[in-house]
């Protein structure tokens, strides 16, 4: 009986071994729509009703900067910030700039009267990586018959949590209040993970 049991242990032994063990799974740490008026942890920026989208943090000429400190803990290897960037109705070649960790990470520039924006992933250090896609264009939040549109786009921000301050940051050069035109944030999720 005693080799049994110990020909069985080494058999289970066997088996263990190699095998890693997941100490800490995802986690959901924020997420925030902005309904409601609620801002989370969100400093800066105006919560606004804009038609078409509900309420959303906009930045415009009036508050043209804004901020989210993120903690993901220490049980993380990385931190995933998902969130829709919009630009919205009248840019005169202006710009909206995301940054993760003070690195510039996402620019957009965009003129009504010249179509598209252009919007571009910044390459920067290899602990960060930046996922793009435009979801939607719309006819103009607030000129009806005008030929301004708005444009949203889904972003996705891995970044190495790594002891650093991880603050995801939004601003830009708009200069006119959030009824003419402004650059918004949305749809916010962040979550703690230990794989990329």
């Amino acid at each position: 009986m005693s080799a049994g049991v110990q020909n069985t242990s080494e058999d289970i032994e066997d088996a263990l071994t190699g095998i890693d063990v997941t100490s800490a799974f995802e986690r959901l740490v924020a997420s925030n729509d902005f309904t409601n008026g609620e801002r989370g942890d969100w400093i800066g920026g105006v919560i606004t009703e804009i038609e078409g989208f509900g309420e959303i943090l906009a930045l415009s000429g009036r508050s043209d900067m804004a901020s989210l400190p993120i903690d993901v803990g220490t049980q993380h290897d990385y931190a995933t910030v998902e969130f829709d960037m919009i630009m919205g109705d009248s840019w005169d070649n202006e710009t909206g700039t995301i940054s993760i960790a003070g690195q510039d990470v996402v620019v957009g520039t965009h003129s009504w009267r010249e179509g598209e924006p252009d919007v571009r992933v910044i390459e920067g250090d290899n602990d960060t990586s930046v996922t793009l896609t435009r979801t939607s264009v719309g006819s103009g939040s607030f000129r009806t018959g005008g030929s301004s549109a708005d444009y949203t786009y889904r972003v996705k921000v891995v970044a190495a949590n790594d002891g650093r301050e991880l603050t995801l940051g939004a601003s830009t050069t708009l200069n006119s209040p959030t009824h003419d035109e402004f650059f918004g944030i949305d749809n916010v999720e962040v979550r703690g993970t230990n794989t990329p």
